[in-house]
């Protein structure tokens, strides 16, 4: 049996504790962890008892065939026929209760199609069921995101030297995105900010200027697998605001990688960095959320600053980490952070980016 049937055989397992007849996948990232391709519009069926059953465009057959271990492929020519096929295949299972995955990308309007379509069946949410396998990593897993990790760490060296008065932001992410394409990155996302702070910040068409505080993050993924890396730097003329700021989240991110170890509460790694910042008096500028999980997205569960109940999630080895993720935030100070990914060892943390 390979990894990726051994992998829907556990979720088979969870599936029949929970009396759930069968789960349908339609993203991304789940659709990659069972089956072993990357594929855009996924649709992926996994009975309780059975094996799995892909739906894919009927030109696309021969090519799936020859990279996933599942045999069973049903073609479509269009929507209405994808629908009727899956349709089909739910109501020959007699399936009674049936799992969606809503993951944080989920579509909105395929999970209302689905909904639709099975009204006389009772949907569950999967996703927490999806990520009690994914969020330890195997080592297959552990080397791509360290080769994830690699593309990162000279992706973000070669944006932050072309930084300089002048240049936008976007044409600071070009360099980001070209050097990780050149390393074999399948696609790469990337914040650029400069000047007043925003959380999520993608690339502008705005020129950097004197006095600026520029943050990059940038959270390349190799063989579908992300890793996150983050840093800041100051255009000068610097006041002693931001430079004080800087060195405050650097002490952060170094104190609370030292408390990273299986069993430890991600709410107490959170603490420290609150303690730090307190103790530099910078709590105007917090934003909750120093930790996220890094894998098949590039922030997936825990995920803090989303859903309040991560918070309280204990770490275990080979769970993949990042930390810096929330910036220190305010008008006078811009956005500031330095993100790090790390990997949860048996008895302490990996430093990977």
């Amino acid at each position: 049996m390979n990894k990726f049937e051994n992998r829907v055989r556990k979720l088979q397992s969870l599936m029949l504790e929970k009396n759930i007849d069968g789960v349908m996948i339609r993203t991304l990232p789940s659709f990659r962890y069972f089956t072993g391709v990357g594929w855009w519009q996924p649709s992926l069926y996994i009975p309780a008892s059975n094996d799995p059953i892909i739906f894919v465009f009927e030109d696309e057959i021969e090519e799936i065939k020859e990279k996933t271990w599942i045999k069973n492929i049903i073609g479509y020519r269009n929507v209405e026929e994808l629908m009727k096929n899956v349709v089909a295949v739910i109501k020959d299972s007699k399936a009674k209760t049936l799992g969606f995955d809503l993951d944080i990308d989920a579509s909105a309007l395929l999970y209302q199609m689905f909904l639709y379509m099975h009204g006389d069946k009772k949907i569950v949410d999967v996703h927490n069921l999806i990520m009690e396998l994914r969020i330890i990593k195997d080592s297959e897993e552990i080397q791509l995101i360290r080769k994830a990790s690699e593309i990162a760490n000279e992706a973000l060296k070669t944006a932050l030297n072309s930084v300089k008065p002048g240049i936008t932001e976007t044409e600071v992410a070009g360099e980001a995105i070209y050097k990780a394409r050149k390393m074999g990155a399948e696609s790469i996302h990337i914040y650029v900010n400069s000047g007043k702070p925003r959380i999520h910040a993608h690339p502008r068409n705005k020129k950097i200027s004197s006095g600026d505080t520029v943050m990059i993050d940038v959270m390349p993924s190799y063989e579908g697998y992300y890793s996150d890396k983050a840093d800041t730097i100051f255009i000068e003329p610097v006041d002693e605001k931001k430079k004080k700021a800087y060195k405050a989240f650097q002490e952060a991110v170094e104190e609370c990688f030292k408390m990273l170890k299986p069993d430890i509460c991600i709410k107490d790694v959170e603490d420290q960095a609150r303690k730090i910042y307190e103790k530099y008096d910078l709590m105007k500028y917090y934003v909750y959320g120093f930790g996220h999980g890094v894998g098949l997205r590039f922030e997936e569960d825990p995920i803090t600053t989303i859903i309040v109940a991560h918070r309280l999630m204990k770490l275990k080895e080979n769970m993949i980490l990042n930390l810096g993720h929330a910036p220190l935030s305010g008008l006078d100070i811009g956005a500031i952070k330095i993100e790090e990914t790390y990997l949860i060892g048996k008895e302490k943390a990996e430093k990977l980016t």
